[in-house]
């Protein structure tokens, strides 16, 4: 089968080292390799286990870190070289294991990517997946797969970036046949942000910011006003393409962050706190939001949202493109609560406990979600470097979310 293959290579990881470290013009450049290859189709490892079709895969922020910004060092312990990236992914269920019941082939599914203790088969499963945080799970090393947090980071598995890849049965969720495929594809993001609002609430009367308009920073704020919290959120935009969507999904209020010294401005009349402009090195703000929300994953991003965040208030961090090195001192300065969300878990909402997976499912299938201006890019495998491109060069192209399309 046709599949992106990812490679790293230890050399060229040597040789960047070395030149960070002497040569201080060198630029990064990316240490994993990205190939279009025949390789064989996987097996499945237990009859707990389904084989699917892929018929849509998106890009996330994590592929974005690794295949953009050349930034695999902060990932590089999660991840089992060589492995076929593709971690938000929609397909047809081709194979099913014995063991496993209510699929079938030819089912249209969505995945839940988390390769935690019940995908590998673990019992008892470890005190994390227990209490309902499976993305802090001890056992990503063990059972009956290699090493590897999620589907897209796992050779065992493969990825949304081939032709087939395999899933738990727990990881799948059957497609309704009236759910477009550009709103499926969506969930595993979707579910991301609503785990993140979950988890990290906004209280009456909060100060809340959204730091990023690309699609998981769309998507948050969305699921803040479909999980029904009054916020009205000041989203600080990257691109002026950007302010648009933001004021259509519902923001109160957008900013460009470029200028920064603008955005730190507007960000100080919202949190009634004070711009300070030091003699040297980096603008800093007294004062802040009561809950920021960074969803670039940009280091000096989240250098900004640590400014944007009030002394003793909280920051969650939910993307990791290029997470190697950030601004620490307000951390120190401001006592922040610095928090993170990764992937689905379980959460209360409405009065039932769930799996953030299926709240996240569950309001799609009702709401539906504005796709068609959120997917702003569908193309093939082997056009890779034009999806890639695409991020790369966000003011020109004005990509939101850049879906590979296997299946046309």
């Amino acid at each position: 089968m046709k599949a992106l293959v990812a490679h790293s290579s230890v050399g060229k990881e040597v040789w960047n080292r070395f030149k960070s470290g002497f040569f201080s013009k060198s630029g990064p450049s990316p240490h994993v390799s990205l190939h279009l290859s025949d390789i064989p189709e996987p097996a499945l490892p237990h009859p707990e286990w389904v084989k699917i079709r892929t018929i849509t895969s998106g890009i996330s922020d994590i592929d974005e870190g690794m295949f953009v910004y050349g930034d695999f060092a902060s990932l590089g312990a999660f991840l089992t070289f060589p492995f076929v990236p593709g971690n938000e992914n929609l397909g047809i269920v081709t194979e099913v294991g014995s063991e496993v019941s209510g699929v079938e082939p030819g089912d249209r599914v969505a995945v839940d990517p988390l390769l935690s203790c019940r995908p590998r088969g673990i019992q008892p499963v470890c005190t994390s997946c227990a209490d309902g945080d499976p993305s802090s799970c001890k056992n990503f090393f063990r059972g009956r797969l290699g090493p590897g947090v999620i589907i897209g980071a796992c050779a065992d598995t493969g990825g949304g970036w081939s032709d087939s890849f395999l899933a738990h049965a727990s990881q799948i969720r059957p497609i309704p046949s009236n759910m477009e495929t550009e709103n499926a594809i969506l969930l595993p993001e979707f579910a991301r942000a609503v785990r993140a609002v979950l988890h990290h609430p906004p209280a009456p009367g909060d100060r809340v910011i959204i730091l990023g308009a690309r699609s998981l920073g769309l998507l948050t704020l969305i699921a803040l006003h479909e999980l029904g919290f009054e916020a009205d959120p000041l989203v600080v935009a990257e691109q002026p393409f950007e302010v648009e969507l933001a004021r259509k999904f519902g923001a109160a209020a957008v900013v460009l962050l470029n200028p920064r010294a603008s955005a730190y401005e507007d960000v100080a009349k919202l949190v009634a706190g004070t711009v300070r402009y030091p003699q040297a090195g980096r603008i800093g703000l007294e004062g802040g939001a009561d809950l920021v929300y960074e969803t670039t994953g940009i280091s000096e991003n989240i250098g900004d949202a640590l400014c944007f965040t009030g002394e003793g208030k909280a920051l969650v961090l939910m993307a990791v493109t290029q997470a190697s090195a950030f601004n620490i001192a307000p951390i120190w300065f401001k006592g922040i609560q610095l928090h993170r969300s990764a992937f689905s878990g379980v959460d209360r909402y409405r009065g039932e406990v769930r799996e953030t997976f299926d709240i996240a499912f569950d309001l799609v299938s009702s709401r539906g979600l504005p796709s068609s201006e959120l997917i702003t890019h569908r193309l093939k495998p082997d056009q890779h470097g034009e999806a890639l491109g695409a991020l790369q060069d966000r003011s020109g192209s004005k990509a939101v979310k850049v879906i590979f399309q296997h299946v046309m």
